[in-house]
C-alpha cells in the first residue's frame, strides 16, 4: 500500500467557487506540430482567464520561448525519454505506475485540484490504473476512440469528453454505452479578429492556396497533395501553392524528419510552389490569413485544427469528408461544396478549390459563413462547456472507481 498525501480540502479556491485543473499531456510543449498540444493550451488559457487554476502536466522536456498566460506547466518524470515508439510508452505506464501515481497525487494536493483531465488513452496518461482523492473527477478526452491495449481508460474515467459528436457516433457503433461521454469542441488558442469584406475580397483577388501540414503526423495526406498540385498544374492555375510546416517537428524523430524532407522535395521541384518553413503557433493566423483557400489534406484521425484556425481569419478550407472535418466545415456548407470524399483523391480538393474561386459571390458567402462556424470554437465558449460538462468537488454521483458504464472491448 502506498501511502501518499492527502490533499487540500476547501482553500482560497473552493471558498470563490474556482476551479483548480491539472491537464496531463506526456508530450506537450509550446508549439509542438501537433493540433491536440495547441488544444490543451487553448483550454488550459481559457480556464485561467476564466478565474481558474489551469495546470498542464508534461513530462517532455521544457522549450525556450513565450509562456502561457496564468498557466502552470508541470514537469514529472518518466521512466523513458521522449519521443519513442507507443508499445516503449505503454511498458514504460505499467512498470512506472507507482511512481506516476505519487507524482499526480503531490500535483493534486499542491494545487489543490478537483479536477485530473488526461488528453488521451495512451499520451494523455489515461491507461494509468489509480486511485485519485475523493471528490476528484477523473476525465478522459479521446480525439478518437483508443486502441484496444489503452481501451481500459475509458473504465477509469469519470466523465469522457470527445471534440466532435463523430467520436461519440463510432462508440455507438461499437454498442459501447456512452451515458457519460460529452461533447466538448477544441477551442482556438489566437483569436483574430472578423475579416474586413474588403480583405475577402482582396484574397480572392490576390491570395493563394496554402497548406499547412503538422508534420509530425506522418499519416496525414499532404504529400500527395503536393505531388498531385506539382503534376496537375492546369488544376490550380495561375495559383502559388505555398506550403508551411508546424513547428518542431524533430521532436517526432526520424520520421517527422523525413515527412517533412519530402514535402520540400516536393514544393523545390515545382515553380508554381513555395515552401515557407516552419510556423510557431502565433504567427499561424497572419500566414493563414494570406490565403484565398486553405487546403486541409489530412486523412481521418485528423482533429482538423488547422481547418478551424483557417475559418477563425475568414479563410474557405477544402478538406476530405472525414470525421472530424465533416462535423467542423459540413455546417459551412452552403451553395458550394467544401469536402471531396477520400477516395476521390488529392485531385478533388484541387478541384473544389478552382470551383470555389471561380465564383465570387459563393466565396463571399463561404468566407462569412466559415467565420461564423469558427465562433463556436472561442476559448470562453469552449471553457463554459467544459466547466459544464465536467462536475465540480463532491457532486459525482459515485465515489468508487470501478466503472462499468463503459465496455471497451
Amino acid at each position: 500500500m502506498i501511502a501518499l498525501p492527502r490533499p487540500r480540502q476547501g482553500g482560497f479556491a473552493a471558498a470563490c467557487g474556482s476551479r483548480s485543473v491539472l491537464v496531463v499531456s506526456l508530450a506537450w510543449q509550446m508549439n509542438a506540430a501537433s493540433g491536440s498540444a495547441k488544444a490543451t493550451a487553448a483550454l488550459a488559457v481559457g480556464l485561467a482567464g476564466a478565474g481558474h487554476r489551469a495546470v498542464i502536466v508534461t513530462a517532455a522536456p521544457p522549450m525556450l520561448g513565450p509562456r502561457l498566460e496564468g498557466v502552470v506547466v508541470e514537469q514529472i518524470d518518466l521512466p523513458v525519454s521522449l519521443p519513442c515508439l507507443p508499445e516503449t510508452l505503454r511498458e514504460a505506464i505499467d512498470v512506472g505506475a507507482g511512481g506516476l501515481q505519487r507524482q499526480l497525487w503531490s500535483l493534486i494536493a499542491r494545487h489543490n485540484a478537483d479536477t485530473v483531465l488526461f488528453t488521451g488513452a495512451l499520451w494523455g496518461l489515461g491507461r494509468l490504473r489509480m486511485d485519485l482523492p475523493d471528490g476528484v473527477c477523473r476525465v478522459l478526452a479521446v480525439g478518437r476512440l483508443p486502441d484496444d491495449r489503452d481501451a481500459t481508460a475509458l473504465r477509469w474515467a469519470d466523465i469522457v469528453l470527445a471534440p466532435t459528436a463523430a467520436v461519440l457516433n463510432a462508440a455507438h457503433q461499437r454498442g459501447w454505452d456512452t451515458s457519460t461521454w460529452r461533447v466538448v469542441p477544441h477551442a482556438l488558442l489566437h483569436e483574430p479578429p472578423e475579416p474586413r469584406p474588403a480583405s475577402v475580397l482582396s484574397r480572392l483577388q490576390w491570395g493563394d492556396l496554402r497548406v499547412l501540414s503538422a508534420v509530425g503526423d506522418t499519416s496525414n495526406g499532404v504529400v500527395a497533395l503536393l505531388r498531385a498540385a506539382r503534376h496537375h498544374r492546369d488544376t490550380v492555375g495561375s495559383y502559388v501553392v505555398r506550403v508551411a510546416a508546424a513547428a518542431h517537428y524533430l521532436q517526432w524523430g526520424p520520421a517527422g524528419v523525413a515527412l517533412a524532407e519530402t514535402c520540400r522535395r516536393q514544393v523545390e521541384l515545382a515553380e508554381h510552389m513555395s515552401w515557407c518553413g516552419e510556423l510557431p503557433w502565433h504567427a499561424v493566423p497572419a500566414w493563414l490569413s494570406g490565403a484565398a483557400v486553405v487546403i486541409a489534406p489530412s486523412t481521418p484521425g485528423s482533429l482538423g485544427m488547422v481547418a478551424v484556425e483557417a475559418m477563425s481569419v475568414g479563410v474557405p478550407v477544402i478538406g476530405y469528408r472525414s470525421e472530424h472535418l465533416s462535423c467542423l466545415i459540413g455546417p459551412a456548407q452552403h451553395a458550394q461544396a467544401l469536402l471531396a470524399e477520400p477516395h476521390h483523391g488529392p485531385r478533388a480538393l484541387l478541384n473544389l478549390a478552382r470551383a470555389l474561386l471561380g465564383s465570387p459571390r459563393a466565396y463571399c458567402e463561404t468566407a462569412q459563413a466559415v467565420y461564423e462556424q469558427s465562433r463556436r470554437f472561442t476559448k470562453a465558449r469552449v471553457t463554459q462547456q467544459f466547466l459544464a460538462a465536467v462536475p465540480p468537488r463532491g457532486t459525482l454521483p459515485h465515489d468508487d472507481r470501478t466503472q462499468t458504464h463503459v465496455h471497451a472491448h
